[in-house]
């Protein structure tokens, strides 16, 4: 196959259509029937670019005149050599930092598709073309990892002006599957933030609903809460639960933030409030998953807390009633789970108040967190 490439340069120099013809580089072999090998150089040429680059009554070097159309300069080819390269980086520089340039655009999952779908279109359009690595594909790769770092330091720019933080993508492993990222204190008005993210049809949000409810109670008074069930058509159906969205919380030591969809028949996704939630979410909880917990901005939870199954038969009162008597089944159940947050509360909070660490099972807990 003719390298055109190298055949533009020859032809830059200066080089006559004989010469081109005989350069191993320029990959061009001549059909004995075809006479003349410049000559027959020089037709494949001019049919190749009847369709691109010159102009009705042009000149080119040799004297020729041709009628052809104006070059296409947005082939498929040449925007997928862009977007791959667009995509790819941008999607490297959200995963690397998950907020705040992945904070508005997450890496996981929508980033990653993009990327995915530009490189497959790529590799298409360089199955289809004749041309493969030229010039003009080179510089549109280019092209297209410069935009990527543009588009990504826009996207990162916007996301700290909306007050977005700047959040660590490494973490490391905590008791019980918490996960710990290095970063500042996630506070309202001085205050750690406990945030929850869930749906009352969920049934692993349910269980876990109550160590929230006595945790939160240790640090200050949750009120404006109610009882419901999972959705009964769900796994693990009727799970009792209490449900957090619209509470109120007081408290010296600790702010609550809720994001939690309220139809308990149908699984869905709530709507967070604000580029601060969604950052955390965005970072932290790629796959949407429920429940999802942080505690301060540094310590946070994907997944079921409290199993279920201990649950199954209770109605929400006499859970209640089980947590307000601290015995039971159910109490036994949500107990430790409740312990392990209020030390990481108490790990947020510098140890305030000191009455939570009385607990020798949250002391106990208090002693394994990082």
């Amino acid at each position: 196959m003719v390298d055109w490439d190298v055949v533009e340069r020859r032809r830059a120099k200066g080089w006559d259509w004989a010469r081109i013809a005989e350069d191993p580089k320029a990959s061009f072999h001549a059909d004995p029937s075809a006479g003349d090998p410049g000559r027959a150089l020089r037709s494949l040429y001019y049919q190749r670019r009847s369709k691109s680059k010159r102009r009705p009554g042009s000149v080119d070097g040799d004297g020729v005149g041709e009628d052809a159309e104006p070059e296409r300069r947005w082939t498929l080819l040449r925007l997928a050599a862009i977007l791959a390269p667009l995509f790819g980086v941008w999607f490297l520089l959200a995963y690397v930092l998950p907020s705040p340039v992945g904070a508005i655009v997450p890496a996981v999952p929508l980033l990653v598709i993009l990327m995915l779908l530009a490189i497959a279109l790529l590799a298409f359009a360089l199955l289809r073309s004749a041309e493969r690595w030229t010039a003009t594909v080179r510089t549109s790769l280019a092209v297209g990892a410069v935009l990527g770092l543009v588009v990504a330091g826009l996207v990162g720019l916007t996301a700290v002006l909306s007050g977005c933080p700047t959040l660590a993508p490494a973490t490391t492993s905590e008791p019980s599957h918490f996960q710990k990222a290095n970063n500042p204190v996630w506070a309202d008005n001085g205050a750690p933030v406990f945030f929850f993210y869930g749906s009352t049809a969920c049934p692993f949000c349910s269980a876990s609903s109550w160590a929230i409810e006595v945790a939160l109670g240790a640090f200050g008074t949750l009120s404006g809460t109610h009882f419901d069930r999972s959705n009964p058509a769900d796994s693990y159906p009727n799970t009792p639960e209490v449900v957090l969205a619209g509470a109120s919380y007081q408290s010296r030591w600790v702010s609550l933030r809720v994001a939690e969809s309220t139809d308990s028949s149908h699984l869905t996704t709530p709507a967070t409030n604000g580029c601060v939630e969604s950052a955390y979410v965005g970072a932290y909880n790629a796959g949407d998953n429920f429940p999802f917990i942080v505690i301060g901005g540094q310590y946070f939870h994907v997944g079921t807390m409290v199993d279920p199954a201990r649950l199954a038969g209770l109605t929400p009162a006499q859970v209640q009633g089980e947590v307000d008597n601290q015995s039971g089944s159910a109490w036994d159940a949500i107990s430790p789970t409740a312990f392990l947050l209020e030390a990481f509360l108490l790990k947020v909070t510098g140890g305030q108040p000191p009455s939570v660490a009385s607990n020798p099972a949250v002391a106990s807990w208090l002693g394994q967190i990082h």
